[in-house]
């Protein structure tokens, strides 16, 4: 690839390889980006065009001129790609869902700071930077980008509203119990949010809470009910932060239940065009499977799924649930985020 990927809108950074310093950059289509569920593997084009080029090929973050992308961060599993499609919806945005080098730079991002770590403090959060404005760049007919990130990426919404002033966040949560019957109808969506436990259970002590509390000594059931509390610490932490402007707390069970003043509000916090929301709230998305569209999966279908996992893994649940309960009564501080009204 000879030309400068500055000059190229429809070249995406698309992988991140920190070993031998370089970024892949890959050409992909309005389409082929609304058609992507996840900017992984399973979005390569059958004759990909792109290529391999030293991370000295980002531009810095000005250089593109375009508005800062806006982010969806969530907890996993809770409608984050519905909410990504129906915003979709709005004629100027262009949405990118879950880019990996983002997910590249949330695992790297503990290790800063430390002599395993492949990339130093300062260069960190000017490589976030770099990238974001490249994703910020969409392509017409759309004007605006809004990226949503892999669950495991929540590590990253300090650093990236300290670092893109403009950006603002969607963060996406819902409740216990059917946060965890959702986990539990699917093993690998159960082992997507073991996967991600660590971090969240180093997040929560970070946070003062769960002292002593091991990985280990947790079931898996105990794990997902963990994680969901940290990221509800975590969110609430934001939320009443020093970017808490930019921030809006969203619930998954809320949005369905009440689509029209739960997408008001998405669209007043990113600036949206009021004029869009009838066609949001008609997207095709409310009735399709997020992750492969071309599936019938409407509100009535999960509501049936999710009644046969409360009722399939009510044993889980209860075990799940009964954890929460009980680190709440050693530390009644957890209570606000435990107990947070689902963000109407």
């Amino acid at each position: 690839m000879s030309a400068s990927p500055a000059d190229l809108p429809e070249l995406l950074p698309f992988k991140l390889d920190l070993v031998g310093r370089r970024v892949l950059w890959l050409r992909l289509s309005a389409q082929q980006r609304e058609e992507a569920a996840f900017l992984d593997d399973r979005a390569v084009p059958a004759n990909a065009e792109g290529g391999w080029m030293p991370l000295a090929s980002l531009p810095p973050a000005a250089a593109s001129g375009a508005r800062p992308a806006d982010a969806i961060f969530h907890i996993g599993h809770c409608g984050s790609t519905l909410l990504s499609r129906v915003l979709g919806a709005w004629p100027e945005v262009q949405g990118l869902r879950e880019p990996l080098p983002l997910r590249t730079l949330a695992e790297a991002w503990p290790l800063l700071g430390r002599p395993e770590s492949r990339l130093s403090e300062p260069e960190a959060p000017e490589l976030l930077r770099a990238l974001w404005s490249q994703w910020s760049r969409a392509l017409s007919p759309h004007t605006r980008s809004v990226v949503k990130a892999t669950s495991g990426c929540n590590g990253l919404i300090a650093p990236l509203l300290e670092r893109c002033a403009d950006a603002r966040a969607i963060l996406l949560d819902m409740p216990l119990r059917p946060y965890l019957a959702t986990l539990l109808k699917s093993p690998a969506s159960v082992l997507d949010a073991a996967s991600a436990a660590g971090e969240r259970l180093c997040d929560l002590q970070a946070r003062g809470h769960a002292a002593g509390v091991a990985l280990h000594a947790l079931s898996l059931p105990q794990q997902c009910a963990m994680g969901w509390l940290a990221e509800r610490v975590r969110f609430a932490a934001h939320a009443q932060g020093a970017h808490a402007a930019r921030v809006l707390r969203m619930d998954f069970e809320t949005l369905l239940a009440q689509p029209e003043p739960s997408l008001q509000r998405a669209a007043a916090h990113l600036g949206l065009d009021p004029q869009g929301l009838p066609r949001a709230l008609a997207a095709a998305a409310w009735g399709r499977y997020s992750k492969a569209q071309t599936h019938d999966y409407g509100r009535d279908d999960r509501a049936h799924d999710l009644a046969l996992a409360m009722q399939r893994h009510a044993d889980e649940i209860a075990q799940g649930q009964a954890w929460v309960d009980a680190i709440a009564r050693r530390e009644p501080a957890l209570a606000a985020a435990i107990d947070a009204p689902d963000h109407p």
